[in-house]
């Protein structure tokens, strides 16, 4: 007998404790079916054991399961009285999709300064629980340094840290029409424009500006 998956997981409850059911989680990884390579053997190449927990009446939605990873009964206990104690403790794999992977699969794992303020925001008011879900976010997307500043609740380093790694980059273009003579030296007439693009950026608020300017012959 072969399956066509190389691994498979069993979940099977336990026992009740205090409104929670606890789950015995199985993950099998299987040999390869030396009969048919396409599929895998029935017999386990080798087996990892760990201990959820779910609300009763959620066992058979492993979506709505708390990933505790005990290594045993007691320890699971341990667990869900922790999460009694503080929510934020264990998450559901349905959470962490809603919150984290599918917000950064819509964004490409991408953020900027626009997008990184807003999530500033969020964590600002919202619940502790929350709050560890924006971090995750921002860890999954590998902005490990924002996710700590957060966690640690340091927002003035946060503002500061996204203000100076994370500024805008917007192109213009200027088109000069001279007749009959041309400008007669486009090296001065790019920083003397640069120069005064940035006057006026910094007359309307705008701080730590950089203007670049290229000339671009018979365009």
């Amino acid at each position: 007998m072969s399956v066509r998956s190389g691994h498979t997981t069993a979940r099977n409850v336990m026992e009740s404790y205090n409104g929670f059911s606890i789950i015995k989680v199985t993950d099998i990884e299987h040999e390869r079916d030396i009969f048919n390579p396409s599929r895998y053997s029935k017999w386990p190449k080798s087996r990892e054991i760990h201990y959820d927990f779910c609300k009763e009446g959620n066992e058979n939605k492993p979506s709505q399961h708390y990933k505790a990873w005990a290594q045993n009964v007691k320890e699971c206990k341990e667990c869900i009285d922790n999460f009694i104690n503080d929510d934020s403790t264990y998450f559901t794999a349905e959470e962490r999709e809603k919150y984290v992977y599918k917000p950064n699969r819509k964004c490409s794992w991408a953020y900027g300064y626009t997008s990184l303020m807003k999530l500033l925001k969020e964590h600002q008011q919202a619940s502790k629980r929350m709050k560890i879900l924006i971090e995750d976010r921002l860890t999954d997307a590998n902005f490990h340094t924002e996710s700590g500043l957060l966690s640690e609740g340091k927002y003035d380093e946060f503002i500061e840290l996204v203000r100076k790694e994370y500024k805008f980059h917007e192109k213009f273009e200027v088109f000069t029409h001279t007749e009959c003579k041309r400008i007669k030296d486009p090296k001065q007439f790019e920083e003397g424009l640069a120069k005064v693009i940035e006057a006026y950026l910094k007359d309307q608020g705008v701080k730590d500006t950089t203007v670049g300017v290229k000339f671009i012959e018979n365009w």
